[in-house]
C-alpha cells in the first residue's frame, strides 16, 4: 500500500492508511491544518479539485512505496500580484485574494482584450473554475497565471464595420473586424488595435448608432449585427 509522506514548511507528516483520492488525503491532514484551509501540491502541481483520485495522477494505490507531497496554508485575506501569461503579453494585476477567478478574468479582459467566457487559466498545473476564489489556488501572494484563448465560434460571429478617423479632415479608414456577439466591447477595442487601426498608445472609446459602448457589455447587449459600424473616437 502507498504510504503518503507529506512536508508541510518545517514539519512532516505520514498517511498510511488508504487513499483513493485527494480528498482523503485532506481529510486525514485536517488533523494538522483545518480541510479548507489547505493547498497540496504534487509534482509542483497544485491538488485543487478533492475529487481527483489518485490513479488520475499516476499513482497505484496498491504498490509498496512512498509518494511525497507538500501542504501549504491558504494565504489570509489580502491584495496579491498576479503574473498574467497570455498570447498577446504579459501583465501584472492587483486583487484581492478573496476576488473570485471570474473577477480576475474580467480584469484580464480590461487589460488585454479577451472576453472572460474564452479565457481558460491555470496555474501550478491546476484549471481555475469562474466560481472558485482565488485564495484556493495560492501558496504566496505572488501567483503566476496562464491563459489559453479558446477560439471563436463560427455560429456567434457578427462583422462589424469599424470606421476610424484618421489625421485628415473628414477622411476616415474602414475595417471589417469579425468578433463573436457574446464578446466584450473590451475584447472588440483590443482586435482594433492589434489590426492596427488605432495611433498606438492612443486611448479611445467606442460609439455605435450614437451611443458609447461600456468595455464589459457583450456585444450581442447592445444589439450590434453584421454589417452595422461602429465608431472609433479618440478621447
Amino acid at each position: 500500500m502507498v504510504v503518503i509522506k507529506v512536508e508541510h514548511y518545517d514539519k512532516t507528516y505520514k498517511i498510511e492508511q488508504r487513499c483513493r483520492s485527494v480528498g482523503e488525503i485532506r481529510f486525514f491532514l485536517q488533523f494538522h491544518e483545518f480541510y479548507d484551509e489547505q493547498i497540496l501540491l504534487y509534482n509542483g502541481n497544485l491538488l485543487a479539485d478533492g475529487n481527483t483520485a489518485l490513479s488520475d495522477l499516476g499513482i497505484n494505490v496498491e504498490d509498496d512505496y512512498e509518494v511525497v507531497m507538500r501542504l501549504y496554508t491558504k494565504v489570509q485575506p489580502q491584495m496579491i500580484i498576479v503574473t498574467v501569461h497570455t498570447l498577446y503579453s504579459v501583465v501584472i494585476l492587483e486583487i484581492s485574494s478573496t476576488d473570485t477567478v471570474l473577477g480576475l478574468k474580467k480584469m484580464i479582459d480590461e487589460q488585454v482584450g479577451m472576453t472572460p467566457r474564452r479565457q481558460n487559466l491555470t496555474t501550478l498545473g491546476a484549471p481555475m473554475h469562474d466560481e472558485w476564489r482565488l485564495d484556493r489556488y495560492l501558496i504566496s501572494t505572488t501567483p503566476t497565471v496562464f491563459v489559453v484563448e479558446t477560439p471563436q465560434d463560427p455560429r456567434w460571429l457578427v462583422a462589424i464595420d469599424v470606421v476610424v478617423p484618421c489625421s485628415e479632415e473628414s477622411v476616415f479608414q474602414t475595417m471589417v473586424i469579425n468578433v463573436e456577439r457574446y464578446d466584450t466591447v473590451f475584447t472588440l477595442q483590443a482586435m482594433i488595435r492589434r489590426a492596427g487601426l488605432v495611433d498606438e498608445g492612443r486611448l479611445f472609446h467606442l460609439e455605435h448608432a450614437g451611443r458609447r459602448l461600456e468595455g464589459r457589455v457583450d456585444i450581442i447587449g447592445y444589439g450590434i449585427h453584421s454589417g452595422e459600424t461602429v465608431t472609433v473616437i479618440y478621447d
